[in-house]
């Protein structure tokens, strides 16, 4: 099954036009996603802390719990919206792009 690639999020782009501007991805490390807002169909908004659940379970821990609700809810879901700590990520690519050069 083809992986479904989507436009990244306005604020990093807006963040780091450069680099994200003409990107699509595929995935996000949990590392650097804040929160997760998933609006149901019947009206519902669940609205994830993923930094809080971060401090208690480890990132794949919490990847999984993503995962299962993702797979628990499918049906229900009509939209994913998710906020991305642009810092952190902007200063880990930096920091690795020196290290590779």
């Amino acid at each position: 099954m083809p992986k479904k690639f989507f436009k990244t999020p306005l604020d990093l782009v807006q963040e780091w036009p450069e680099v994200f501007e003409d990107m699509y991805m595929n995935t996000m490390p949990v590392a650097y996603l804040k929160g997760l807002r998933l609006a149901f169909k019947d009206g519902r908004i669940w609205e994830l802390d993923v930094q809080e659940q971060l401090t208690d379970s480890t990132n794949d821990a919490v990847a999984e719990k993503i995962l299962d609700i993702f797979e628990e809810y499918k049906e229900e879901i009509s939209k994913i919206s998710f906020t991305i700590d642009v810092i952190k990520l902007k200063e880990d690519i930096k920091n690795q792009t020196k290290d590779i050069l």
